[in-house]
């Protein structure tokens, strides 16, 4: 019975030290970070740095959208302490406005919420460039 509880520890310690160190995968092209003001409240999306344009749907989805500060402190604690984040001063050349998105105007914030940004990702470990 013993041998059998010396193994089953063995066996469930052996599995935790496997995960054990391991960082979960980084991105190759950083991330891009983008803006907007929407009846005086900041709207901000982070996406996965890639080498095509994003659109404007995917800039502004309800799944990509942040609303205020605190919703993207949250979004900036999920990455990687390290990584590059890259605030887009506009949308990428070429991207197309669908209906919606005409009144939507990307851009970057006052100086001092800028400034509150980069702390946060200093604090995080993030480095913070602007586009």
């Amino acid at each position: 019975m013993l041998r059998l509880q010396v193994f089953v520890v063995a066996v469930v310690l052996l599995i935790g030290l496997t995960g054990y160190g391991q960082d979960p995968q980084r991105s190759m092209k950083g991330y891009e970070l983008y803006s907007w003001k929407v009846k005086g409240r900041w709207h901000y999306s982070i996406l996965a740095g890639t080498n095509r344009a994003k659109t404007y749907d995917e800039i502004t989805s309800r799944s990509a959208e942040r609303i205020g500060i605190e919703a993207l402190e949250a979004e900036l604690k999920k990455i990687l302490r390290g990584e590059e984040v890259f605030w887009m001063g506009d949308a990428p050349a070429g991207a197309k406005r669908g209906l919606a998105d005409q009144a939507t105007s990307l851009k970057h914030p006052s100086r001092k919420r800028i400034e509150r940004v980069r702390a946060i990702c200093d604090k995080l470990g993030i480095k913070l460039k602007l586009a």
